[in-house]
């Protein structure tokens, strides 16, 4: 249910929870209002440079010893900063670090060691995040710590109940990446399991269902990027044609602006009236990728009409320092299951679709799969 269809007991008490009369959220609110995707678009570059500045902000925000080095999970209208996370501190990692070599930022580099040495600070767990930002620490950075707690790390996510089937989707490439480049079979073969079990769920339209009903588009777009990524880990043909029919269902319902509904139901029957930013940045690296796995320009043609939408979307002026250049999860901004609310894994997904069509790079950087027949 989204703020559209909701009944006025329920909007009233989503409006006192987030208080969106309050001056800096109104403005917001006001504007989505008056209509949305009117932002100045402007250069990659540009965009890249202000998602990231907003990203550094998050990690200042997070200032408790027990926090130190990580990133805000977000910001919200409710709560402001949100708590530190190790999970979007992970998945991060691995996109600051092109990015630090792309815009010669130095800083970002040392925010990276920072970063990385938090998460090693912490207690081994199986969070798909984590194990790609320790990878992309020993990958990228030649730190040898990394990779043995990423694979302690991934034979804890062996053991974990998963419930959806996007954390089987990101289970699945985590454990294959960690699998390949730690040459831990037990690890490849975990993947092998969980990646049949997430094809099953698969429908003959090439939808994956949500939790209860309609799947979000975060959802289906993160399920068909860990399928892209393992085939190229683990050489899956399987995993390559459910990824194509996915990638071509949401393709399909896009919008000539780079309007996407933020959730489908089976036989992709639009099931939100409202844009998901998390998911139509993750479907923006779902279309890159497949271009240059598939070696097919029309999956960069849908890539750009959600990017250029996405960008008029990202507010680049102002004096709030914790809204401006952030990424609205949901357009308008009161609406969808993440009202009222910025995610710092929606300028992850936005900075990789960006470096990845201006550099031709693969986020993360590919390494030598395996193929067991």
């Amino acid at each position: 249910m989204n703020a559209v269809t909701m009944k006025p007991s329920a909007l009233f008490d989503l409006s006192m929870r987030h208080r969106p009369w309050r001056p800096r959220h109104l403005h917001w609110v006001m504007q989505d209002l008056a209509g949305v995707a009117r932002q100045p678009e402007q250069d990659h570059r540009t965009h890249l440079r202000a998602t990231l500045e907003w990203v550094c902000r998050a990690q200042d925000a997070c200032r408790t010893p027990a926090d130190s080095g990580c990133v805000a999970a977000g910001w919200s209208f409710e709560s402001g900063w949100l708590p530190a996370s190790a999970e979007a501190t992970g998945w991060l990692i691995e996109t600051l670090l092109p990015a630090a070599d792309y815009l010669a930022w130095p800083d970002l580099t040392d925010r990276i060691r920072i970063m990385l040495d938090a998460l090693l600070a912490q207690t081994d767990e199986g969070a798909a995040g984590r194990i790609h930002g320790l990878i992309a620490g020993h990958v990228q950075l030649g730190h040898a710590e990394s990779l043995a707690r990423a694979v302690r790390s991934g034979h804890l996510l062996v053991d974990m109940p998963l419930t959806s089937p996007v954390q089987r989707a990101r289970a699945v490439h985590a454990l294959a990446a960690v699998g390949v480049i730690a040459g831990e079979s037990s690890l490849i073969d975990a993947a092998r399991r969980q990646l049949d079990a997430t094809l099953a769920l698969q429908t003959p339209c090439g939808w994956f269902p949500g939790p209860a009903g309609p799947a979000s588009t975060s959802a289906l777009a993160g399920i068909t990027r860990s399928l892209i990524e393992t085939f190229r880990l683990l050489g899956d043909e399987g995993a390559r044609l459910a990824a194509l029919r996915a990638a071509r269902g949401l393709r399909d319902h896009l919008r000539s602006d780079g309007w996407l509904a933020g959730a489908f139901d089976d036989g992709w029957m639009p099931a939100g009236s409202y844009a998901c930013v998390n998911g139509l940045t993750q479907v923006a690296v779902c279309w890159l990728r497949l271009a240059q796995v598939e070696q097919e320009a029309h999956w960069r043609d849908a890539a750009w009409r959600a990017l250029a939408w996405i960008k008029r979307n990202q507010r680049t002026a102002g004096d709030d320092l914790a809204l401006r250049d952030a990424l609205p999860s949901a357009v308008p901004i009161w609406a969808g299951p993440a009202a009222f609310s910025f995610d710092a894994l929606n300028a992850k997904h936005f900075a990789d679709a960006l470096m990845m069509d201006m550099v031709g790079i693969a986020i993360p950087p590919e390494v030598h799969g395996v193929s067991h027949a």
